[in-house]
């Protein structure tokens, strides 16, 4: 992959205020970095990173910086961050990091996801469970537009490991045994059992549907309900009760009460009539 250029400016006026000037006047501040030197401040045209950003290598491609300032010109750097307004979403401040040629660096580089499988036509649906890896490598060595993974033989339930991925160029930083895509079984839709339906102009009877005792079961209570009223309450109210008033209650105001007046309560007023003895006491002392 051929190096993009990319045209900076040495800034030697720091400060908040000189960096908001320059973006009024439509120029980006940003910062070039690298081992071994001091950062060195810059400012480029923001509608030249959005072009690198926006192609197919994005953060990964190798700029070829071009500058007046010796100490940048001819120097090769990549896209570390880059920050945005929240509010215009417009560039604010870019940092460029240099690289070597010997050097390794690392990058995170899409997977890109290529053929149908086999498991889509039978109801499957594919889900990629991870988009980009890491791996090291020299600048030179990256790839341009991603990995390729073919998936056209996939059934249902198969799956493709980031150890399936043809990376002999690299060193690959990923945990080799992470699943990137699968091919999952299309799911079972339960059945849902329709409600009993309601005759127009009629209320449902209660338990008609959730708790409904079927019409045996309604009979059989009807039946045994009736003849606990007819055979079990009546004789309750005339052998049970009535006698009870009858033999019971009767003979106790008339056998205890009534002899309780006649034999404790009569005898216990002549006892009283002691002046009667005292007569007679009297008459023999005569």
């Amino acid at each position: 992959m051929s190096d993009k250029e990319l045209k900076v400016e040495a800034r030697k006026v720091l400060g908040k205020e000189e960096s908001g000037r320059l973006r009024v006047a439509g120029k980006l501040p940003g910062v070039v970095y690298g081992p071994g030197s001091d950062p060195r401040p810059v400012v480029t045209d923001p509608a030249e990173v959005l072009r690198v950003l926006r192609s197919k290598s994005g953060k990964n491609t190798v700029l070829l910086l071009k500058s007046e300032d010796k100490t940048l010109d001819g120097k090769r750097a990549m896209i570390r961050e880059h920050q945005t307004d929240t509010i215009t979403d417009k560039l604010i401040h870019l940092d460029l990091m240099e690289v070597s040629k010997e050097r390794r660096i690392r990058v995170s580089i899409p997977i890109d996801l290529e053929g149908k499988p086999v498991g889509v036509d039978k109801g499957g649906t594919v889900e990629e469970l991870l988009r980009e890896i890491e791996i090291s490598c020299l600048p030179d060595e990256i790839p341009g537009e991603g990995i390729k993974a073919d998936i056209s033989q996939l059934d249902i339930g198969d799956a493709l490991h980031v150890k399936d991925l043809k990376l002999e160029k690299f060193k690959v930083l990923t945990n080799p045994n992470l699943t990137f895509v699968t091919v999952a079984a299309p799911q079972k839709e339960e059945e849902v059992k329709p409600a009993a339906e309601a005759v127009p102009g009629e209320i449902p009877a209660e338990g008609a549907v959730e708790g409904a005792v079927p019409a045996e079961a309604a009979a059989a209570e009807g039946e045994a309900a009736a003849p606990a009223k007819g055979k079990e309450a009546a004789p309750a109210k005339g052998k049970e009760a009535a006698p009870a008033k009858g033999k019971e209650a009767a003979p106790a105001k008339g056998k205890e009460a009534a002899p309780a007046k006649g034999k404790e309560a009569a005898p216990a007023k002549p006892e009283a009539k002691a002046p009667g003895k005292r007569k007679e006491e009297g008459r023999g002392r005569k």
